[in-house]
This record gives structure tokens, C-alpha cells and sequence, in this order.
């Protein structure tokens, strides 16, 4: 898409202005190319995002909130041994392995198959913001001890853990409007 505006730009700008009383001596006048770009630019994008089919969305989220769960119940034994990114590494912030990384993409692709879309979008958000601040909090604990800011690594991990506990309870919501079993 950006190569065939830089090639419309590119062809327009060698394009004779037309004077007045001119007669075109081209097909294409400069005008028509400019407004072609523009119509372009305006035109709605197709998503980037790979598509995943139903079946596959359901078990990325069932496997992610499994993820989430032992990351809960191994969260001190965790955070001794990497440190933040070992949480982060879960909520899929680091690395690309983990069920939970693009999990919003699976959650979004099963929008069509609940009875309320517009709560299970409200929730989705709730979700979504619990495991930015969890990532957020993990994140912060890697580099608090290093930091003028006041606190402890091990108050940033309550607080992340507390973010990761409330985003398992928000996604158990999105999962029984699903009708995902566990």
C-alpha cells in the first residue's frame, strides 16, 4: 500500500500543471492522480492481524488462562528465579511463546459467537487493562532497586500479582460467556 501511494505521488509530481484554456495532453491529469491517492489513503485498511479460526481462538484462551493460573500459584518461585520477566514472559510481553501473547486477537475473533458483544468487549478491556498493569508492575520491579522512586521489588510483585489474580476472574467471565470449558 505505501509503495503504490509512493508511486502515485511519484507520477503526479511529474505530471504538467494544466494552464487555463489548456487542453490535456495526458489520460491522467494531476488533479484526477491526486484525488486517486487520496481516495486511497481514505480507503479502510484490511486488519494485518493473521486470522484464527474459532477452534483454534478457543484453545489459545483456554490454554492462556491455564498459563495465567499456574503463573498465579508459582508466582513467588517464579519472580525468585527470573525476576519480572519471568511474569512477563506469561503475560507474553517477553517472547512470542507463551498461549497469552496476542491473546486480545483470539479474544476479538470470537466477538460474533457471545450474546452480548458489547459486554463481552467491556470485559475483554477490563482483561486487557489487569495484564498491562501486571506486565506493567513486573516490569517496574526489574528496575525499582536501581531507581530514585520509592518501593521494593517485592511491592511491585504483590501488585502485579494482585493485577494477575484480577484479570483470572475478569477472563473466567469472558470464558463462561463463551461457554469455554475448562
Amino acid at each position: 500500500m505505501v509503495l503504490a501511494l509512493a508511486c502515485l505521488l511519484a507520477a503526479a509530481s511529474v505530471l504538467p500543471p494544466l494552464r487555463a484554456g489548456a487542453t490535456p495532453t495526458s489520460l491522467v491529469t494531476r488533479r484526477q492522480l491526486l484525488g486517486a491517492t487520496a481516495a486511497l489513503l481514505a480507503a479502510p485498511r484490511a486488519s494485518r492481524a493473521a486470522k484464527i479460526s474459532s477452534v483454534e481462538a478457543r484453545k489459545q484462551i483456554r490454554d492462556g488462562y491455564l498459563a495465567i493460573d499456574k503463573l498465579l500459584q508459582d508466582f513467588p518461585e517464579i519472580t525468585e528465579r527470573e525476576g519480572g520477566d519471568g511474569v512477563r514472559r506469561v503475560l507474553g510481553t517477553v517472547g512470542t511463546t507463551s498461549p497469552v501473547y496476542r491473546i486480545e486477537a483470539a479474544f476479538r475473533s470470537l466477538t460474533e459467537e457471545t450474546e452480548e458483544p458489547p459486554d463481552y468487549l467491556d470485559g475483554l478491556e477490563e482483561l486487557m487493562r489487569y495484564l498491562q498493569d501486571a506486565d506493567a508492575q513486573a516490569y517496574s520491579a526489574n528496575f525499582i532497586t536501581f531507581s530514585s522512586a520509592k518501593g521494593t521489588p517485592e511491592q511491585y510483585f504483590a501488585r502485579s500479582k494482585q493485577a494477575v489474580s484480577r484479570a483470572k476472574e475478569e477472563w473466567s467471565a469472558l470464558l463462561k460467556m463463551l461457554g469455554v470449558e475448562l
